[in-house]
């Protein structure tokens, strides 16, 4: 891979051509990620309480996922059931949502540029998280590291990945349960080069 430059099509192209040969599994594990990262959202509850359920549950979805992914990445598709059981990774994923949430949203308050830097520095924070077993600020270095002299490929790929999801929605609204792993498994692909 060339220095300053991503293989965003690659990448696309990786998440896309894994989901067509694990469909259901990939499709099955996105739609369960969306609804239960989701029941946050029910009118029936209080909105401040709505807004803490909604952020647990999707640190809880956040972990599973993404150590699904990168286990498959590695060649082992592990089991759904795995979904459920990284509550080891819960607190530093969660530590790290509320900070990175912090850090960017200051940026874009002070000027939309420096909050886009920033979510692309830390980018892959979460993946070092689960794959590594890092904490919160050693994963935020090593995706500042690995990210330095890339972002503005890594910023195509962030358009890439929007229109990706565009246009999963357009797709009868359902296509959006494909687009989410094609995504995930293009941002995983991303960090392993990056990460090599």
């Amino acid at each position: 891979m060339a220095e300053g430059k991503v293989e965003v099509g690659k990448a696309i192209g990786y998440g896309w051509e894994n989901v067509k040969k694990e469909f259901w599994y990939f499709v099955g594990l996105a739609f369960v990620v969306v609804v239960i990262s989701g029941i946050g959202n029910s009118r029936d509850i209080d909105s401040g309480i709505r807004n803490i359920i909604g952020l647990l549950l999707s640190a809880w979805m956040t972990a599973g996922y993404m150590k699904i992914l990168l286990s498959y990445y590695d060649g082992k598709k592990l089991p759904f059931g795995e979904l459920f059981k990284q509550l080891r990774y819960f607190w530093r994923v969660l530590g790290l949502t509320l900070l990175l949430g912090l850090v960017i949203g200051i940026g874009f308050i002070l000027f939309v540029i420096p909050g886009i830097y920033l979510a692309l520095r830390y980018q892959f924070a979460l993946n070092f998280i689960i794959d590594k077993d890092l904490g919160i600020f050693e994963a935020m270095n090593e995706s500042a590291k690995i990210t330095k002299g890339v972002k503005l490929s890594l910023f195509w790929f962030m358009l890439a990945v929007l229109g990706v999801l565009i246009l999963g929605v357009l797709v009868l609204g359902v296509g959006i349960f494909v687009a989410i792993p094609v995504v995930w498994l293009a941002d995983v692909y991303l960090y392993k080069q990056l990460s090599k």
